[in-house]
């Protein structure tokens, strides 16, 4: 009888279980860092919460740079005897308690009321604020995280969905890739939707003769060009206003007004680099498999 002789082993002949579907490293460590990233978020925000803190995340450009759009407000309660004109706070309007400002407080009244005003605002809020009006003031003012605190849904519901709709190939490196394209598609279009990247509002304009003095306020993330059709541009940074001179409005009255990314060189090539993460990723993962074939 012929001797039995083992066939000889290698360390990748345990690496891809049965039904095809390898486990990358790489993977792992992503999974762990979003894990452990989520579940210290999860208890700090808890610690705040129990402690009487609220979070909110500012909708309107109002008090511009210094808390813009999309921003996070975390806010704590306060003494109102500690306010002091320039302090920061966020309360409910009174005639209407269910919305919310963030306000600066501008001036107090005799009666012990207080007035505020947003930064970029021309007059003050018309309505005299009280104690009970006030829910805090701001412990931190975090930019961009308000934008992914509103894009948490539509990332959780395309996450879910992209994972569920690849689940059903069995070769890895379509599967992944597929996940990768997928979670890129999932983020576009929460950007896109939200208009979290470049969008701009209009706070006022003032016509004079035929031309038109208009004031605007940045309220995406990125650098924006303003321009005025038959005007002139300017460069707006998150919250900051600028101000537009269009010296000549169609006869209806009507003029245009366009914005686009306004990146520095550096920019475009840091816009890039990101862009190319996710096909190094899927090349990287077609190369791994090839290895081991």
């Amino acid at each position: 009888m012929a001797p039995f002789t083992a066939p000889p082993f290698h360390p990748t002949d345990f690496a891809t279980p049965a039904d095809g579907r390898d486990h990358s490293p790489l993977e792992a460590v992503a999974a762990w860092c979003v894990a452990v990233g989520s579940a210290l978020a999860l208890v700090v925000a808890l610690g705040i919460l129990l402690t009487g803190g609220r979070f909110f995340v500012v909708e309107t450009p109002s008090m511009g740079q210094a808390a813009s759009v999309g921003t996070l407000v975390v806010v704590r309660p306060v003494d109102i005897g500690t306010l002091r004109v320039g302090d920061v706070v966020t309360f409910r309007e009174p005639t209407n308690p269910a919305v919310v400002y963030t306000h600066r407080v501008v001036r107090f009244e005799p009666d012990g009321s207080f007035r505020t005003r947003g930064d970029i605002n021309g007059a003050i809020d018309p309505w005299p604020l009280r104690p009970d009006d006030v829910i805090g003031a701001p412990v931190a003012l975090i930019p961009v995280l308000g934008w992914i605190c509103k894009a948490a849904p539509i990332l959780l519901v395309g996450g879910l969905l992209v994972w569920l709709l690849t689940d059903r190939f069995r070769d890895p490196v379509t599967r992944r890739s597929l996940r990768i394209a997928g979670s890129c598609l999932v983020v576009s279009y929460a950007a896109f939707v939200l208009r979290a990247l470049v969008d701009v509002v209009m706070i006022g304009n003032a016509v004079d003769g035929g031309s038109v003095h208009a004031t605007v306020v940045s309220t995406g993330i990125l650098p924006t060009r303003v321009h005025a059709q038959g005007g002139d541009s300017v460069r707006l940074l998150d919250g900051q206003v600028g101000e537009l001179h269009i010296p000549q409005v169609a006869g209806d009255g009507i003029y245009r007004l366009t914005a686009t990314t306004d990146l520095s060189w550096w920019g475009w090539v840091l816009v890039g680099v990101i862009c190319l993460v996710p096909l190094v990723w899927c090349l990287r993962i077609g190369r791994r498999t090839e290895e081991r074939s």
